[in-house]
């Protein structure tokens, strides 16, 4: 009889324990290096034509606008001269979505100018395409911005998910929910973050607290679009960002990512796009 409730209790906690993942950021990484080095083949917007997802967007100072349309619409320039690399990047435990970030370069000598972000969905062919793709730029401190290496950092894949991706897109809803600026994103990053605005150094580990008060302290976040993977590990979230500056409201857009991990949802990349001030009046 003992033995027979050992084996009942061995059979349940197999069945209740998360499964090894066996998704490798390799992927998404092989399939950014392909997209990039099209670019230098065939030039930047035929290239961003073949990799687009059909719900792609692409994000800058202006907003989120439908990628494929305004590629569609935009004539080639034919230029080969910008480049990009992934420094980092990670993948959803059920392996359907992920991410790279990195420096972008618009000369031969691929001086670092800005940083990218591109989130990737594998398609129904088994193909990797991006639906968000989205820098800032100029920032500062280009000498300290990673060099392109074989081996590119990655996020330890989740060790479980909530099981759907629409809980996990209800979940990180409610997180957003709550966050109004710099201290309330600071108490969700996940060790691994990554944060990047425009016109500054891109950070992570000890020197994320200065960035993360660029545009300022308090934050009116505004979702405006959620992504998330199957497994319910992953999810990438875009929206607009407001805030006061000079007694004015000021605005800008977001881009986060973030991750189930084993104290909760984390948030492993944070990009905000700022556009310049406006001039004085003359």
């Amino acid at each position: 009889m003992r033995s027979l409730i050992l084996s009942a209790l061995l059979l349940a906690a197999c069945a209740t324990a998360p499964t090894p993942p066996t998704a490798d950021s390799a992927s998404v990484i092989a399939a950014e290096r392909a997209f990039a080095a099209r670019a230098s083949e065939i030039g930047w917007i035929p290239a961003f034509r073949e990799f687009v997802a059909p719900d792609g967007q692409l994000g800058n100072a202006a907003g989120y606008t439908n990628a494929p349309q305004q590629l569609a619409e935009s004539e080639d320039d034919g230029n080969r001269n910008l480049s990009w690399w992934p420094a980092f990047a990670g993948i959803a435990r059920s392996g359907d979505l992920g991410f790279t970030t990195g420096p972008v370069s618009f000369d031969e000598a691929r001086t670092p100018r800005g940083h990218y972000f591109t989130v990737w969905r594998k398609q129904p062919d088994g193909s990797w395409k991006w639906i968000y793709d989205g820098g800032v730029g100029p920032i500062a401190n280009p000498t300290l911005i990673e060099r392109d290496a074989a081996a590119v950092p990655s996020l330890p894949v989740a060790v479980d998910g909530v099981g759907s991706a629409a809980q996990a897109v209800a979940e990180v809803s409610s997180l957003e929910n709550e966050l109004n600026g710099a201290a309330s994103v600071r108490a969700l990053l996940a060790d691994e973050a990554r944060v990047v605005r425009s016109r500054q150094a891109f950070a992570s580990g000890a020197d994320i607290g200065s960035v993360l008060t660029t545009p300022s302290d308090v934050v009116r976040y505004e979702v405006l679009r959620t992504e998330a993977s199957e497994a319910g590990d992953m999810v990438v979230v875009l929206g607009a960002a407001h805030w006061e500056a000079s007694g004015a409201e000021a605005s800008g857009f977001y881009a986060r990512m973030w991750q189930h991990q084993s104290a909760g949802w984390r948030i492993v990349f944070d990009q905000m796009i700022i556009p310049r001030p406006a001039p004085p009046p003359a």
